[in-house]
C-alpha cells in the first residue's frame, strides 16, 4: 500500500509537470503508430488492456519515443531491442496495465482521432467513440499534432523532375490506411497544413485495409509546411526536412513553361522564327468567331495561303478526294 501511493504521488507530480503542446504532439503520434487491444494471455483468465508505439533503429532508442514517455510525464516504459535477421532494431514504447491504458487516453484524449480512441476504449472495456477532436482554428497545439503525426508516418523524398533534365521535384508525404473512405486524420492534417491533397485509395503489399496518402510536391507548398511544422518535429524528420530543402534551393531557378508548348517561345510550330517573322493577333475568318488570345506567325499564313492556291490549280483527276475505287473519267463528268 505504501509503495503504491509513493507510485501514485510520483505519477501526481509529473502530471503537474506536462507540456500541452507535447501531449498535442504525442497524440499525433500515437495516432501515426500507436496501437491499443485487449490482449489474451496464457497465465491470465482475462484479457488484459495493452498499449504500444514500435519504433526502429539500428544503434538505440529512438528519440521519439523517449520524447513520447517524456510528454506523458513518465508513463510507461522502454523495451527493446527485437531483432531479427535482415530487419532493422524494434524498440517499444508500451502500458500494460489497465490504469495505465485508462491514464494514456485521459492524457491523450483531447487531440486523438476517433479510430484511436475506439481502440483505447474497447482495450477498456468502455463505449464507443464514433467521433475524435476536431482541429480548432490556429490553434498551436493542433499545429504540435499535425507534427507528431508527420513524425510517425510522414517522409520527405527527391526524384527527378518530370520535364527538365537536371532538377528535382521534392514531396512531402504521409500514409494511412481505412477501411471506409479517407481517414479521418489525413483530412485534419490536410486541414491544418492548409496545403496538398490526399490521393488514393491504393493497394500496397502487405496492407489490410485501403492505403491513403497526403502529398505535397510544390516548393511553396513544402516550404510552408516545413516551416510551420518545424517548431515541434523531432530530429529524424528534421533532418529529412533540410535535405529536402537543401536540395530544392541549391538548384537554378526552374525556367518557366515549356518553349516547345509556347510558353516563352522564340518559334512557331513549324519552326519559324519570330524574331525575323513578323506576327499578328489571330483574327478568325468566320462569321460570329471570336478573336483568339494568341497569335498567328504570318510566314505560315503565307505559306498556308499558297498551298490553297495550288490546290485549286491543279487538275480535278488529281484531286485526293477521288475515291481509289471510282475512275477518272467518271468522276470528271460528276
Amino acid at each position: 500500500m505504501r509503495q503504491a501511493a509513493v507510485h501514485n504521488a510520483t505519477r501526481s507530480c509529473f502530471r503537474s509537470s506536462v507540456d500541452q503542446y507535447e501531449l498535442a504532439w504525442a497524440a499525433g503520434f500515437f495516432d501515426g503508430e500507436g496501437w491499443a487491444a485487449a490482449v489474451s494471455e496464457p497465465h491470465r483468465r482475462t484479457s488484459q488492456p495493452k498499449a504500444r508505439v514500435n519504433q526502429a533503429d539500428s544503434a538505440r532508442v529512438p528519440a521519439v519515443l523517449t520524447r513520447f514517455q517524456t510528454a506523458l510525464g513518465g508513463l510507461g516504459r522502454l523495451a527493446g531491442p527485437t531483432r531479427l535477421e535482415g530487419r532493422v532494431d524494434l524498440y517499444r514504447w508500451e502500458v500494460t496495465s489497465r490504469a495505465d491504458v485508462a491514464e494514456l487516453l485521459r492524457l491523450l484524449s483531447t487531440h486523438l482521432g476517433s479510430v484511436k480512441l475506439q481502440e483505447l476504449n474497447s482495450a477498456l472495456g468502455a463505449a464507443a467513440v464514433t467521433n475524435g477532436a476536431q482541429a480548432q482554428g490556429d490553434d498551436d497545439s493542433w499545429t504540435a499534432w499535425a507534427a507528431g503525426l508527420f513524425d510517425g508516418e510522414g517522409w520527405c523524398s527527391t526524384y527527378a523532375h518530370r520535364s527538365h533534365a537536371g532538377y528535382v521535384s521534392g514531396e512531402m508525404g504521409v500514409t494511412q490506411s481505412a477501411s471506409i473512405g479517407e481517414p479521418e486524420v489525413l483530412t485534419r492534417f490536410n486541414c491544418i497544413v492548409g496545403v496538398g491533397r490526399i490521393y488514393g485509395p491504393y493497394e500496397q503489399v502487405g496492407a489490410t485495409m485501403p492505403v491513403f496518402r497526403w502529398k505535397a510536391a510544390a516548393q511553396r507548398d513544402v516550404e510552408r509546411v516545413v516551416a510551420q511544422l518545424w517548431p515541434w518535429l523531432g530530429p529524424v524528420k528534421r533532418a529529412q526536412a533540410q535535405r529536402l530543402l537543401d536540395a530544392l534551393r541549391s538548384q537554378p531557378a526552374l525556367p518557366r513553361g515549356r518553349p516547345d508548348w509556347g510558353s516563352h517561345k522564340t518559334h512557331c510550330i513549324h519552326g519559324h522564327d519570330y524574331a525575323t517573322s513578323r506576327i499578328r493577333g489571330y483574327v478568325p475568318r468566320g462569321n460570329g468567331e471570336q478573336p483568339r488570345d494568341s497569335e498567328q506567325c504570318l510566314q505560315c499564313a503565307r505559306e498556308q495561303a499558297r498551298a490553297r492556291r495550288e490546290q485549286k490549280r491543279r487538275p480535278a483527276i488529281d484531286d485526293d478526294r477521288r475515291s481509289h475505287s471510282e475512275d477518272a473519267r467518271i468522276y470528271l463528268l460528276k
